[in-house]
């Protein structure tokens, strides 16, 4: 499995197919293998390159992952596009994944040709600062569905998760993580083994969520200029789709496609329907 030395950080990478390239940015708790699904049938649009971010497996990067900020993981994929000569290339990111994209588009516009965002947790899109009470407390005045949705994934799933993580309760910091981000109890055992196997593999990463996350908001979203599609599980929490919502709403000419059926991992949960939206979106984006 190839991969390369971005200033001291490993990081390996999956390919398939040939010609114009598609790099695929994955989420917290998963690794380049979240892509499988996608590597044969978005093959059709180019070159895929599936990485695995600084913490994810096989790196062997040791340290307590609070050095994966979304400004790390941007400089590392920066590198990454810059290593392989593939800029500009057709980017697609999900969750965690998805923010570190977009902040790649605003900073590096000239490394991304075109934007694929699935359930991107850029919170700051609905509190620009989550250490302020005023801004919380705005939220839950302006959209109180949506503040006390993130408020239960808060108290019933990361703080919690975060804790399982601290005492050494791996699975359980995979568990809670999961069944949250997807707003269903039980949610993690209905993947498939190998799925729950590969988000075990990168429990670690669940600390990720714990990192001081950049000023990212309508403003910042607004300076993305490549062509851009969200796309959102129809079941997805609510909050989440409604950073999908701002956001499509907030970067110029963005369409954002809600996919039926889907939770937080639709490229997973709704492989083949992802893959159409996906693949018609980059299809177009490489004849305009």
């Amino acid at each position: 499995m190839p991969s390369v030395d971005i200033g001291g950080v490993e990081l390996f990478y999956e390919e398939r197919g040939a010609g114009r390239p598609v790099v695929m940015v994955h989420g917290i708790p998963t690794d380049y293998r979240a892509w499988s699904a996608q590597m044969e049938p978005l093959s059709k649009a180019g070159r895929i390159v599936a990485m695995s971010r600084r913490y994810a497996v096989p790196n062997s990067r040791k340290g307590d992952v609070s050095d994966s900020t979304v400004g790390n993981n941007a400089a590392d994929l920066k590198g990454l596009i810059e290593s392989l000569g593939a800029g500009p290339v057709d980017l697609v990111g999900h969750s965690y994944g998805g923010f570190v994209a977009a902040y790649l588009a605003v900073d590096h516009a000239d490394l991304v040709r075109s934007l694929v965002l699935v359930e991107p947790a850029v919170s700051t899109l609905l509190v620009a600062d989550q250490k302020s009470a005023a801004q919380v407390a705005a939220l839950l005045f302006r959209s109180p569905a949506v503040a006390l949705a993130a408020r239960r994934y808060q108290t019933g799933s990361l703080t919690p998760s975060l804790k399982a993580l601290d005492a050494g309760d791996l699975a359980k910091a995979v568990e809670l993580n999961v069944d949250g981000i997807q707003g269903m109890p039980g949610a993690f055992t209905q993947f498939p083994e190998e799925t729950r196997r590969m988000m075990l593999d990168n429990a670690r990463t669940v600390a990720e969520q714990r990192t001081e996350f950049p000023r990212f908001t309508r403003t910042e979203a607004s300076k993305i200029s490549a062509k851009t599609l969200v796309l959102n599980g129809a079941l997805s929490p609510l909050w989440l789709r409604r950073i999908g919502e701002v956001l499509a709403a907030a970067v110029p000419g963005a369409r954002r496609v809600v996919v039926p059926g889907a939770r937080h991992f639709p490229h997973m949960e709704t492989p083949e329907l992802f893959n159409r939206h996906a693949l018609e979106f980059l299809t177009g984006a490489r004849d305009a």
